[in-house]
């Protein structure tokens, strides 16, 4: 009898969603198959399988040592890369927070066409594990893209931990009430791409008091990057207190970007 790895990729149906601000939406996938899910922490990466237009089913792709392989390119799938928001082993669900910009980009369009039944894949999650690491002072930063995963780890800070959340919205009823401990102060932008010389200006008042800290940074590309050079090049702050990871950039879709996003985290900012 062969014995199936927890790391293979599953099948999942939609099965319920709520809109938790005019541009995000959260979506509950169910599947039995999520019984042994490898979940390790809320906030991990994982990749969504999208199908091809004219499909009702991803094709899954064959987990091999040199990565997620098709027997034919034709049938790749769209692939996204998302926040794991949560999961529930005794449910068999799990659940992703989607960015609702239009019809103009596959994942979008999907999960605002979400109706129960609908069926994408998904990967085992990946990432730091835990994504927050234990700090003295706190500096989390992104834009909505990067929320799921903020929100994530501040459900795991300690009610005495310290620091500031800067969160980059479309709008101001895009942020609600979030799970900040009391030492834990919230710096909220609205609009768009004129608000970024003012987030990084307040991302760098916002530098940490102590060597013993952790910055983590996410959201657009050009964002992260200043972000980053002012930890790691300015403030010094060692590679292993600083996480940054460009979720997307500004007029590229995945497909595009996809290279330059890992070069980026290939590389230390130093």
């Amino acid at each position: 009898m062969t014995t199936l790895s927890p790391k293979r990729p599953r099948l999942l149906r939609v099965q319920s969603w709520q809109d938790l601000s005019p541009h995000l939406r959260r979506i509950v996938f169910h599947s039995a198959d999520l019984a042994d899910y490898p979940f390790q922490c809320n906030g991990a990466h994982i990749k969504l399988f999208l199908p091809l237009p004219g499909q009702d089913v991803p094709q899954l792709p064959v987990v091999t040592a040199q990565g997620p392989q098709w027997a034919d390119k034709a049938d790749k799938p769209i692939t996204r890369t998302y926040t794991l928001r949560s999961y529930d082993a005794a449910a068999c669900t799990v659940s992703v927070d989607f960015v609702l910009h239009g019809d103009n980009g596959p994942a979008s369009r999907f999960a605002l066409a979400a109706s129960p039944g609908l069926c994408i894949g998904i990967s085992p999650p990946a990432g730091p594990v835990p994504m927050l690491k234990a700090a003295a002072h706190y500096l989390l930063a992104g834009d909505l893209s990067a929320l799921p995963a903020i929100e994530s780890m501040l459900h795991d800070m300690a009610p005495d931990a310290r620091g500031d959340v800067l969160l980059w919205l479309p709008e101001r009823a895009d942020l609600r009430p979030l799970p900040l401990p009391a030492g834990v102060r919230l710096h909220s932008f609205f609009g768009d791409a004129d608000r970024h010389a003012a987030f990084i200006d307040t991302l760098r008042q916002c530098r940490p008091d102590t060597d013993d800290c952790f910055v983590w940074l996410a959201g657009e590309a050009a964002l992260v990057a200043d972000g980053r050079a002012l930890a790691r090049q300015q403030w010094q702050i060692p590679l292993a207190c600083c996480y940054a990871v460009p979720y997307w950039r500004r007029g590229q879709d995945e497909e595009t970007y996809h290279q330059s996003r890992h070069d980026f985290m290939d590389s230390d900012g130093d």
